[in-house]
């Protein structure tokens, strides 16, 4: 990595080591629209950083690391879409934007289709939407991008309780939502386009987290080894503990390697269909990897780490359910494979 991701990474691990693991949601926001960390893919043009997605990834590897509650993702998946629109009001909504105004967004695939002037259908794993006056929605068939306001009437916020104690997600269904008084983005293949990049970046941070959580968790398993004693011996001497421990740390590695080196690549065209091959590929293995590495390192930590008082449970159930946001693993596993085949022939 290059000297400013670096420093980047510093800062981040500084700041979310001392908040603390699954730290108060509310309370992490205001650090991070305080710290400026919006700004870190926003072209300089526009007054960001322009870090792209290796300056992504790097705080979406330190959130998960801290299981971070904050909606980082979502809003920055907003950031992103009104950069890249041409409407004309574009630098007021970032400004509202990079000042903590939340913009929520999906985590998940989308179920919104249009009818007519009118938006109708589910959107699922929409993180903190009982916090943000806007959504941000694609349709399933990639012609549109908008800015939904979520206190309209025809807008229905379900909470929807998961496994992961550490996100906030919520069901939001539009009933048809009058398109003329909307915000939008892009339409027709600016639309695909956008969306196409949208996907690639939430893929990626999907894949940083699951690299930054699988890190964090072998760290703390580590330290149970070193200290917890068995036999008159502490466990870490046990060879076979030894070479589990080297296992996940090598699975994490090549999970980190893949993901920034694919992310280098790609940063110039995230929303080329190589970026997308690339961003569904490394979710796909750091995903999988992260819950690999979870249950592995619940075992090894023994009775304590069934226990609700102790956080292994909560990077697994994380672990869990990064497999399932974003693009499918199946999915992703599939379209790998497809591509990869095709080259060979």
């Amino acid at each position: 990595m290059s000297v400013e991701l670096n420093e980047l990474q510093e800062s981040a691990r500084k700041v979310i080591g001392g908040a603390g693991l699954a730290a108060n949601e509310s309370a992490t926001w205001s650090q991070l629209v305080e710290l400026g960390w919006l700004l870190v893919s926003v072209p300089e043009a526009l007054s960001g950083l322009s870090m792209g997605l290796p300056g992504a990834c790097i705080l979406h590897s330190e959130l998960g690391r801290g299981l971070s509650a904050a909606p980082y993702l979502a809003a920055t998946l907003a950031v992103d879409a009104v950069c890249q629109s041409g409407f004309s009001d574009r630098e007021h909504w970032l400004d509202r934007m990079i000042a903590g105004e939340l913009v929520t967004a999906s985590l998940a695939e989308s179920g919104v289709q249009t009818s007519g002037k009118h938006l109708c259908g589910d959107v699922q794993g929409v993180q903190s939407a009982d916090s943000a006056r806007h959504m941000l929605v694609w349709t399933a068939g990639n012609e549109l991008v908008a800015l939904i306001a979520l206190n309209q009437p025809g807008i229905d916020i379900v909470v929807k309780n998961t496994w992961d104690q550490t996100r906030r997600l919520f069901s939001v269904r539009l009933n048809d939502i009058d398109l003329g008084e909307q915000v939008i983005l892009a339409e027709g293949a600016s639309a695909e386009s956008l969306i196409r990049r949208l996907l690639v970046q939430r893929d990626f941070a999907l894949a940083a987290d699951a690299v930054g959580g699988a890190a964090s968790i072998l760290a703390m398993t580590v330290d149970h080894l070193q200290t917890r004693i068995q036999f008159k011996r502490p466990l870490a001497m046990f060879q076979s503990l030894k070479h589990r421990c080297a296992d996940m740390k090598a699975s994490i590695d090549a999970a980190e390697a893949l993901l920034f080196d694919a992310a280098r690549k790609v940063r110039h065209e995230p929303d080329s269909p190589d970026a997308r091959i690339k961003a569904m590929g490394t979710k796909s293995f750091a995903t999988t990897m992260f819950a690999r590495v979870a249950e592995a390192c619940l075992q090894l930590h023994g009775g304590i780490g069934m226990a609700v008082e102790h956080p292994c449970h909560l990077f697994l159930k994380r672990a869990l359910l990064n497999e399932h946001l974003g693009s499918a693993t199946n999915v992703c596993t599939q379209e790998t494979a497809r591509v990869l085949m095709a080259g060979t022939r």
